[in-house]
């Protein structure tokens, strides 16, 4: 069951939260928080000041980072050496020279550092959003613009290539989320759990996708979100 709890900042909302995990406690529940990471400590301060020490060993309060960590450490498949941005530019310049033949619209550019700059920080959106690509490709079998659909197709060119370089023995963190989806479709983290998500302004396409995961294995599933009901919005 997904239920939301709504109000303003600062209306109690994480208060509410903290209130019903504790409710799962008493009922003999091990319940789940979500929080961005720079929340985890507080969280789990407010946790342990509601609940007591020995009850708050049974409230597991992760990030998604954590989150990570925690599925990678128990269903392995991580392996590799973690890459800088310098090393993203370095490793971005060998898959653009190595597909630089099948560009059309960016061949002129494919010697550019700033191309590959570009580059990088296009495919980093995608990859936050969820989009791979072959999405690019099927975007671009569906529109008519001439330019946009070479663009498109060439980005989708360069994207599969920079992942192919990547893969041969390097982690790019910008996968972590969208390699965290997949592995929860094994390893079933939340089965069964009462999940509670708190404190989040947004989320993104990998985000949404990880919360898809949690909506087809957990119990039950509380979400907070910021609104101003004087706004007259329509969240039905």
């Amino acid at each position: 069951m997904l239920q939301f709890i709504l109000g303003r900042a600062s209306s109690g909302k994480t208060y509410t939260v903290t209130q019903k995990i504790a409710e799962c406690i008493n009922n003999g529940e091990s319940p789940v928080l979500l929080v961005p990471e720079q929340f985890s400590f507080e969280s789990e301060k407010n946790i342990l000041d509601t609940v007591g020490d020995s009850a708050a060993g049974r409230v597991s309060v992760i990030s998604f980072t954590r989150l990570c960590d925690e599925i990678e450490r128990v269903a392995g498949g991580v392996c590799g050496e973690s890459i800088t941005d310098a090393d993203r530019i370095i490793l971005m310049g060998r898959a653009i020279k190595q597909c630089q033949n099948g560009l059309v619209r960016f061949k002129k550019y494919a010697a550019s550092r700033s191309f590959a700059t570009l580059m990088i920080d296009t495919i980093g959106e995608f990859k936050m959003n969820f989009i791979s690509a072959d999405d690019l490709r099927q975007a671009a079998d569906e529109i008519d613009d001439q330019p946009l659909k070479l663009k498109l197709l060439d980005t989708a060119l360069v994207y599969e290539n920079y992942d192919a370089v990547i893969a041969e023995k390097f982690i790019d963190n910008t996968d972590r989320l969208t390699k965290l989806y997949y592995a929860l479709d094994q390893y079933r983290y939340f089965e069964g759990k009462t999940v509670f998500i708190d404190s989040f302004k947004g989320f993104s396409g990998q985000q949404y996708k990880i919360i898809e995961r949690i909506l087809s294995q957990a119990k039950n599933v509380t979400v907070t979100l910021t609104d101003n009901v004087e706004d007259g919005r329509d969240f039905g």
